[in-house]
């Protein structure tokens, strides 16, 4: 079967996304670290053939500053830098399961019984960051009322996620222990919750590499470029 021009252009978004986790989480160590802040200069940003933007080098110099003088505070620039990468990796996950089946019969094969909790915390997590308004990441009943009523009538409230990378995929090399653990009790959900009680920022960034990692290895395995 012939990859779609949708598909492909979906799992470059998806690695895009990781990418751009990955490049600015590193940037941050480094701003920690050193202080980038004393040659900072106005730039202009090309916005049209004949049209810039100002960035103005006073407003990033301080950005800078406080972040090299305050390395162990945590920022709300870097932070919803992280909950925007999550955001859109796990949009385009779900989008992907939904709308392609393609995609989602190779998904379903390489995650075998572990595809259906899968499935369920990747419509969860798009569902209640995608829906937050703060910087406080709270659950709103309607993120998982349908899911919690779905679950309870088809399936088991309780779902379980257990991925162990060298047991469901054959290409792994590393850490034969190496995967994620995630227990989610719908049963359990309140209104105004805090969703990292639920799951914490740790396992958003092993979630986020397991869409990496099942996406790339869907792009070699149909030779996307």
């Amino acid at each position: 079967m012939v990859v779609s021009w949708h598909l492909r252009e979906n799992i470059i978004l998806l690695q895009g996304y990781y990418k751009f986790l990955y490049l600015w989480k590193y940037l941050e160590g480094k701003m920690k670290k050193f202080d980038l802040s004393k040659n900072v200069v106005d730039m202009k940003i090309e916005t049209w053939k004949q049209s810039h933007f100002l960035i103005k080098g006073k407003v990033v110099a301080k950005m800078l500053s406080d972040i090299h003088q305050n390395p162990d505070k945590k920022n709300i620039f870097w932070y919803l830098m992280e909950i925007s990468a999550f955001k859109w990796m796990f949009s385009v996950m779900r989008e992907l399961l939904d709308t392609n089946i393609k995609f989602r019969n190779f998904v379903q094969m390489k995650l075998k019984d572990q595809y259906f909790p899968f499935e369920q915390i990747i419509k969860l997590t798009r569902n209640v960051l995608s829906h937050t308004t703060t910087a406080n990441i709270n659950l709103k009943t309607d993120d998982f009322i349908k899911q919690k009523d779905y679950l309870k009538n088809q399936k088991d409230p309780v779902v379980k996620f257990q991925f162990i990378y060298s047991k469901y995929f054959p290409e792994w090399k590393w850490s034969q222990d190496y995967g994620l653990n995630i227990l989610l009790d719908f049963r359990k959900f309140k209104d105004g919750q805090p969703f990292f009680e639920i799951i914490s920022i740790h396992q958003l960034y092993l979630l986020s590499e397991l869409c990496f990692n099942i996406s790339e290895i869907f792009r070699l395995t149909n030779k996307i470029k």
